[in-house]
């Protein structure tokens, strides 16, 4: 057996076979904990919007319009003051991205993390603009990390298996153990090494499998009418690209800047409060500004989403998503992407049909949200996967996909690497 320091009865545990315990137990624990945290999303969005077997966005149509505000309200003080208690009593929170990309030895303290992950779900759960992924990203990768020092590797194989622990928990949530295998060697490791590929898969789907029995199996969205792919469609993603490029660009820049203004100390709970009332207030015309964008996104998919209010969550989301981080949440950017992506989809189809009819919505707003995503995550092949395994639109969608994460992604690095100009 295997104990704390990884020291075997008799003798030291080969490598090996510390490795693959350390593999093991990090997607085990990964996957539990993202059952756990989606179990405490679903309390907390019952406690805020009442029961509903439709779906969050459904329940939140439905609730009372004062009601949304007041759930954000209380949403917004409990978050901040617990935010604030964090900050004020437990080093700071870090994030598995600064921790894989910082120097050798880097550590996430597991319970400072898991309860900055209780209360990311919290804020999700109350109608937050922002992505419930990042909380069990984060407990993952703190997890990872933990059981790899404690099976007494080194720091380099430390590293990857916190990688590995932030894929996993992807993974878990959203029941997709190719993409988590991918955003953890495309976004955080960026290497193909055979063992981080292996231990990427095999954390990643222990976890999903994990979870099943507690977020359930199938894929995330449902899309309507999928039929092969028409030169009308591959040509529209071509021409979406670049649009979804600048959508990203904005989106990820607007929430860099917001992040930035996040307050400290007794402001925090206050810039919390307030900011959570504000996108209350909004979501009391347009409802659908509330949660970690699967709903919009959903309804684009499913074709039932008016223009009117495809354009004004164009803009209004993004916009309450800088609100929430600039207060001093805290969240992921996945969903909120991907709802971005879906929505200019929508508006692209329904000027692309005027111009070369045979586009359909439905997969014109995938197309441009696997684009948004691409961007927004600076990782093609992790969005092109995860779409796909979102919606289970493999064998019809990968082509118009793929050209338009390629034409996305390519406008993007040409954006990017543009020299500054010369002040004068």
């Amino acid at each position: 057996m295997i104990t704390v320091g990884a020291v075997w009865l008799g003798g030291r545990v080969p490598l090996p076979l510390r490795w693959a315990a350390a593999v093991a137990a990090t997607g085990v624990v990964a996957g539990l904990a993202g059952a756990a945290l989606m179990g405490v999303l679903r309390l907390v969005q019952h406690l805020a919007y009442g029961l509903f077997d439709h779906g969050f966005g459904a329940a939140v149509v439905a609730a009372d319009p004062a009601r949304r505000v007041a759930a954000m309200a209380a949403g917004g003080l409990a978050v901040g003051l617990g935010w604030w208690a964090l900050q004020r009593w437990t080093s700071p929170v870090r994030e598995a991205e600064d921790v894989v990309g910082g120097p050798l030895g880097g550590r996430m303290r597991l319970r400072s993390t898991a309860a900055d992950a209780v209360l990311q779900v919290v804020a999700v759960g109350a109608g937050a603009s922002l992505g419930r992924e990042g909380a069990p990203r984060q407990v993952g990768a703190a997890a990872g990390g933990w059981l790899a020092a404690r099976c007494g590797l080194e720091a380099q194989a430390q590293r990857v298996l916190l990688a590995c622990g932030a894929g996993a928990g992807l993974a878990a949530v959203y029941d997709v153990p190719l993409g988590g295998a991918l955003f953890t060697l495309e976004v955080l490791l960026t290497t193909l090494a055979p063992v981080a590929v292996l231990s990427a898969v095999a954390t990643s789907v222990i976890a999903a499998m994990v979870a099943w029995p507690f977020v359930g199996m199938g894929h995330v969205f449902t899309v309507s009418h999928l039929t092969s792919p028409t030169a009308s469609l591959v040509v529209a993603a071509v021409v979406v690209g670049p649009l979804a490029a600048g959508v990203g660009l904005a989106f990820r820049a607007l929430a860099g800047w917001a992040r930035r203004l996040a307050p400290r100390g007794w402001r925090l709970p206050v810039a919390t409060t307030l900011a959570f009332a504000v996108v209350g207030l909004v979501a009391v015309p347009l409802p659908q500004v509330l949660g970690n964008g699967r709903a919009p996104a959903e309804l684009a998919f499913v074709g039932q989403l008016g223009l009117v209010t495809a354009v004004l969550l164009l803009v209004a989301r993004p916009l309450a998503t800088a609100l929430c981080l600039g207060s001093g949440a805290r969240g992921g950017l996945l969903t909120p992407a991907v709802a971005l992506g879906a929505l200019l989809g929508l508006l692209g189809a329904a000027a692309w049909s005027q111009l070369w009819p045979g586009a359909p919505a439905s997969a014109l707003a995938v197309v441009g949200a696997a684009a948004v995503l691409s961007v927004t995550q600076r990782a093609p092949l992790t969005a092109t996967v995860l779409l796909l395994e979102f919606t289970g639109s493999a064998t019809t969608l990968l082509v118009p996909v793929l050209a338009a994460v390629t034409t996305a992604t390519a406008t993007a690095r040409l954006v990017g690497s543009r020299p500054s100009p010369t002040p004068p």
